[in-house]
């Protein structure tokens, strides 16, 4: 029977919730502001690439689960403006950085360690986002792959990082979403994973094949 799990910092899920802004120009951070931006923008002369990372611990799904879909839904405070770049969800390769741990001024991830790749170190999975959110407001992301990976592979542990797909090229612009600090809990990050519970490689062929959430009444992008 098909089951959902509901996880967002301080409202639903328990486990562990953190979240912060990376970023690439020589230095990266996590942090405890209330928002955080994703995207490409000239700065002084240079281009600094902003990454959000978020850690979830999906304690609450059980060990036979079959992951059915996974969306990460965001509150957009400021919305892209040209609207022709894309993101992108990909796997954070390090997992033991701090919200109060680091500074933006400097590329420490938990208050003495730097991270070992500015911006933070990024892997597969690598799931297209689609364009920037053109609009401010609450914002659906399938990461269905990503979530799927974290249970059977990371030991329940979600640690994903949102970026520009065209770092380095495309239009400079950006997003901004609330983040689990926001004194809005509504308005923080959410993740909505669905699954049945079972094993063995049939099971798992058989629910992967079944389809993830409806489109029809979301702005999602399927992994």
């Amino acid at each position: 029977m098909a089951q959902t799990a509901i996880f967002q910092d301080g409202v639903t899920g328990g486990g562990t919730f953190k979240d912060g802004s990376l970023y690439s120009a020589g230095s990266a951070s996590a942090g405890n502001a209330v928002s955080s931006t994703i995207g490409q923008a000239s700065v002084m002369g240079g281009i600094i690439n902003y990454r959000t990372i978020i850690q979830m611990g999906l304690d609450e799904v059980p060990d036979n689960a079959i992951v059915t879909s996974g969306v990460l839904t965001v509150n957009v405070l400021t919305a892209a403006s040209a609207t022709t770049n894309s993101f992108s969800a990909l796997r954070s390769s390090e997992t033991d950085w701090t919200e109060d741990g680091s500074h933006p001024t400097n590329a420490a991830k938990d208050g003495s360690n730097n991270w070992a790749t500015a911006g933070g170190s990024v892997t597969t999975p690598n799931i297209s986002c689609g364009l920037l959110p053109a609009s401010t407001g609450s914002y659906d992301i399938d990461i269905t792959g990503l979530v799927r990976d974290a249970v059977e592979n990371r030991s329940k542990v979600l640690n994903i990082v949102l970026k520009d797909t065209s770092e380095g090229g495309g239009n400079e612009d950006t997003f901004v979403i609330k983040t689990g600090d926001n004194s809005t809990t509504a308005d923080r990050p959410k993740l909505t994973v669905n699954y049945v519970e079972g094993g063995g490689a049939a099971g798992k062929a058989r629910a992967r094949a079944r389809p993830g959430l409806s489109k029809r009444n979301r702005k999602s992008f399927r992994g």
